[in-house]
């Protein structure tokens, strides 16, 4: 089997939701020896920021010197970047032969699932020393949640989001992510709002497992907006440390980051401090208020691309963005989201942030129609200038004209702008 043959047939069940529990996937792992059993793992979820997390997490064990896994969603430019090892994509051959076998042993699964049992094989059989895992959706009926039992389990915020699947109160989503705090296991979380704290303590205690909340232990110092960087300030000892992932949001994940290592170290994990302050200043992590210069086919428009594709993604977006220097340049905005989300509030948070939109459709069948978000966009805005162009480079060019851009509102759309802008 190929690697387009692999991809055409996870493709064709990327709308293929089960529902009826874990039965198929652990039939599946079964004929496939369970590696899930025998990895150690770091489990990971969050309505936002456990992307972020994860990379953190896994620069941290890399820099210690250990092997390790990466399991995430989505991807941003290729599926191949969904599994890594020691941060290097499984390659497409190993891909599409890792499939082939995984998709023998569970011919019924759905695209997430098949993805999940080829990770879990992939990281058994490299003999990972540490992987890390985040979560699809949710956390208790995730397909990731067949592992056995975390080192450690990270809850990054709770929010609003798949209001279908998790529920419509903070307290019903916290209760599905709090899902995967396993008996005897440890949760880290940030000051979360009452009514999730409340439902992740009850999970842990029904679990005799340990649940800790950490206030935010980092400050940021200085940000360097043009390569996405920060520098963090730790509250306590006033060490600074250079930060590659931008956004106000990055405090939150650094403090679950910092705290977990230290929880880790204290298991017996030779993850020093220092490898953590290696972590930080090495880990990179797309689509998260991004900047980078385009190349000459856009006039060498300065783009800055983020994935915020839920409400609180996008308030964290516009926090950041009124800080930056990009706020005063006269910005046009691409836009595009998927038909599921709360598009409405998204784009109240948006619509005051410039005076030209580009709507356009990111590459996937649950697209919502560009000319409805224009509309919305009217709505709210009407003396902003709304365009349309469905095809996504089109839209890029259209934006470029203003000489500074942001591309928001889906990581499909955000994947398929750096692709074009010549970020791999």
């Amino acid at each position: 089997m190929t690697f387009e043959e692999a991809k055409k047939i996870l493709i064709s069940r990327q709308d293929f939701v089960k529902k009826d529990g874990f039965g198929r996937v652990y039939a599946c792992l079964g004929k496939l020896g369970n590696p899930q059993q025998r990895l150690k793992t770091v489990h990971v979820t969050g309505t936002n920021g456990k992307g972020s997390a994860c990379a953190l997490l896994e620069a941290a064990a890399r820099a210690a010197g250990l092997k390790t896994g990466l399991f995430i969603s989505p991807h941003l430019v290729t599926m191949t970047e969904r599994i890594r090892v020691s941060g290097v994509n499984i390659s497409e051959a190993g891909f599409a032969a890792l499939f082939a076998e995984v998709y023998a042993a569970g011919p019924d699964l759905s695209f997430f699932e098949l993805l999940t049992c080829m990770a879990f094989v992939h990281f058994d059989r490299v003999k990972t020393d540490l992987a890390v895992i985040e979560v699809g959706i949710g956390g208790r009926f995730d397909t990731t949640n067949v592992l056995a039992k975390p080192e450690l389990s990270i809850i990054t915020s709770v929010d609003f989001d798949h209001k279908k699947y998790l529920g419509c109160t903070l307290g019903e989503i916290a209760a599905q992510k709090a899902g995967i705090i396993k008996p005897g296991g440890i949760c880290v979380a940030p000051i979360l709002p009452a009514e999730a704290r409340v439902e992740i303590s009850r999970e842990a205690a029904e679990r005799g497992a340990q649940c800790h909340f950490f206030a935010p232990g980092f400050e940021i110092a200085d940000r360097d907006w043009e390569k996405s960087r920060l520098l963090l300030r730790h509250k306590k000892t006033g060490e600074l440390y250079p930060f590659g992932i931008m956004g106000e949001g990055q405090v939150s994940n650094a403090t679950v980051v910092w705290e977990g290592l230290e929880i880790l170290r204290g298991l017996g994990w030779p993850i020093s401090r220092a490898h953590a302050a290696a972590g930080f200043a090495s880990v990179s992590w797309p689509a998260r208020f991004q900047a980078l210069r385009a190349g000459a086919g856009f006039g060498g428009a300065l783009f800055v691309v983020d994935g915020a594709h839920n409400e609180e993604a996008a308030r964290a977006f516009a926090a950041t963005w009124k800080r930056s220097p990009f706020a005063a340049r006269k910005p046009a905005f691409v836009m595009g989201m998927l038909q599921d989300k709360e598009r409405r509030g998204i784009l109240e948070l948006l619509a005051p942030l410039a005076d030209k939109f580009v709507f356009t459709q990111p590459d996937s069948p649950r697209a919502a129609d560009p000319c409805a978000l224009a509309d919305e966009l009217t709505a709210l805005r009407p003396g902003a200038e709304a365009e349309v162009q469905e095809d996504i480079r089109a839209a890029l060019q259209a934006a470029s004209r203003s000489g500074t851009a942001a591309v928001v509102g889906s990581f499909y759309l955000a994947g398929s702008a750096l692709e074009i802008l010549g970020e791999k």
